[in-house]
């Protein structure tokens, strides 16, 4: 009797072990998709959707799906991609706005240059 009352403690040890496992992963999960969407959402208020890559949508919301069926790990991994995919864009938006100014920058510095000469093939020095 004493072996059959162990042994069942046993099972629901392992048992309450594993919902506590999955509780984790559910848990860390949607902590990992609301880090994404927070991602995606300054990328988006930053640069007025220009600097959001056209594949972060797609793939967040499919961590999302992930999430609602209980697919932690899928839903982990997606959200981060998306989180990455966000900050990439945010990070290549203001790369191009520096580069931008630096054009301009040039192109005031340099106010002796013709434009339609150098358009018409007669610019100085051709």
């Amino acid at each position: 009797m004493l072996g059959l009352i162990v042994g069942g403690a046993m099972v629901l040890t392992a048992c309450a072990g594993q919902n506590g496992a999955k509780m984790g992963m559910a848990e860390k999960a949607e902590k990992e998709v609301a880090k994404a969407e927070e991602a995606v959402e300054e990328t988006r208020q930053s640069t007025n959707d220009i600097g959001l890559w056209k594949s972060t949508m797609k793939v967040l919301n499919q961590a999302r799906s992930s999430l609602e069926e209980g697919e932690y790990e899928t839903a982990i991994d997606k959200a981060g991609k998306a989180r990455y995919q966000a900050k990439k864009g945010l990070a290549q938006y203001r790369e191009e706005q520096d580069q931008y100014q630096l054009a301009v920058q040039a192109g005031e510095a340099s106010k002796g240059f013709d434009e339609q000469a150098m358009i018409s093939g007669n610019a100085p020095g051709e």
